[in-house]
């Protein structure tokens, strides 16, 4: 019996996986051309900017409920639901001309996204068990960014494919926005044949659910996401409109150089560990992210385009390579009962974030212009980094001298 419901897990895994990678593929490549093709349709920037603070804030607004409901309902169907609304708002996104069919295809992605990660992490600790979920996690998060980095490498050709055959939308950019729908109608079908696993049905009301979680000492750890998330916002999104307008880089080179950030944060993400064994998991989190600043503030005042290029490199790397690390940390500050809970909400403070960033960086470019959105994601994280530095340092010091503990590096 013990056989078959392990073999009925080592399914789920590998189905979910696949749906996974496909997801991975289809986001990297939505990502990269979404906001040309809105200033293709002649949108204001104001207008892009909202419309890419949308999914953030329909998040923000359903992410604790769906929690609730997710325990309800089960794992699978959140997951097809959560795949098909991705699927639907795509297609409207790639087809829609006026602003009101395309917001509504980006709330539907929005939706459909937080859905299906919303169960991303129970899903998998329910169909793994000790050391083999540690390693199902990391195994998960490298397929998804792999899969982004394939999918901006073949992204970056996608459009000149459609030049050559010809549109298939209103802009040269609805080609590849609408395969992405493809792909993610296509990772529905895998997710059709995961089996549910039994659960207890769970007791607590949704409003008692949202109490218990809020009671966590979380605030102070949220903080962070919330500088971060919103500074992020500001400009990472438009990175492809900054190159595409200030160096007048070509489709196809935006494609190699956002699919080679995201080969070198991979590889970096990698020696975080390392690092944090050395010196501790916030001081590793404040050096990288430290560095990265300043590459971030070369990118934005040099005027040539292989340095900005390569200050994008490794400011990507830097920043990321060590974020599961605080991830990590503020899980151990929790009863395990209450991790779930105190993940969402740090998942929400990072939302709102993005949501207030990418609204306000429509206007900081219309008044003062792409440096300006550089500048400020340089200020905000700054200030974030500093403040996790003050705020945790002296206590992960004091788990590293004392705690004698066996380090977990996680990628995510």
């Amino acid at each position: 019996m013990r056989t078959l419901q392990r073999s009925s897990y080592m399914r789920n895994v590998r189905l979910f996986l696949v749906a996974l990678a496909l997801h991975g593929l289809s986001s990297a490549i939505y990502g990269l051309w979404l906001n040309l093709h809105l200033l293709d349709l002649g949108y204001s920037r104001g207008i892009m900017g909202v419309l890419n603070a949308l999914p953030s804030a329909i998040a923000l607004g359903i992410g604790l409920p769906a929690g609730w409901w997710a325990d309800r309902v089960g794992r699978r169907p959140m997951l097809i639901l959560g795949g098909l609304l991705m699927a639907i708002g795509t297609v409207g996104v790639g087809l829609g001309i006026s602003p009101l069919w395309v917001g509504l295809g980006v709330g539907l992605i929005g939706t459909g996204y937080s859905l299906f990660f919303i169960v991303y992490a129970p899903f998998l600790t329910e169909n793994a068990s000790g050391a083999e979920r540690t390693r199902l996690f990391a195994l998960s998060s490298a397929i998804l960014f792999w899969a982004g980095f394939l999918g901006e490498w073949i992204g970056g050709a996608l459009p000149d494919l459609f030049r050559t055959f010809g549109p298939v939308g209103p802009t040269i950019y609805a080609g590849p926005i609408l395969l992405t729908a493809l792909l993610d109608f296509l990772a529905v079908l895998p997710l059709l044949g995961i089996r549910e696993v039994p659960r207890a049905s769970p007791r607590t009301s949704l409003a008692g659910w949202r109490t218990q979680a809020l009671r966590d000492p979380i605030v102070p750890m949220a903080i962070p996401n919330l500088l971060l998330g919103a500074g992020a916002a500001l400009s990472i999104p438009f990175l492809n409109v900054y190159f595409h307008e200030r160096y007048q880089l070509d489709d196809q080179t935006l494609g190699v150089l956002f699919a080679l950030t995201s080969a070198v944060t991979g590889f970096a993400t990698l020696l975080a560990p390392a690092i944090a064994r050395w010196i501790g998991r916030i001081a590793t989190v404040t050096l990288t992210q430290g560095l990265s600043i300043g590459f971030l503030i070369g990118m934005a005042l040099t005027d040539q385009a292989h340095l900005a290029a390569l200050a994008m490199v490794l400011r990507g790397a830097l920043m990321n390579m060590a974020s599961p690390l605080y991830t990590e940390f503020c899980m151990e500050q929790v009863p395990a009962t209450g991790r779930a809970a105190v993940s969402g909400i740090l998942n929400l403070t990072w939302e709102a974030g993005w949501m207030i960033g990418a609204a306000l960086s429509g206007f900081l470019q219309q008044q003062y212009g792409l440096v300006s959105m550089l500048l400020s994601t340089a200020a905000l994280y700054g200030v974030g980094t500093l403040y996790q530095y003050l705020a945790f340092a002296a206590r992960d010091r004091v788990a590293v001298a004392y705690g004698k503990q066996v380090f977990r590096g996680q990628i995510s």
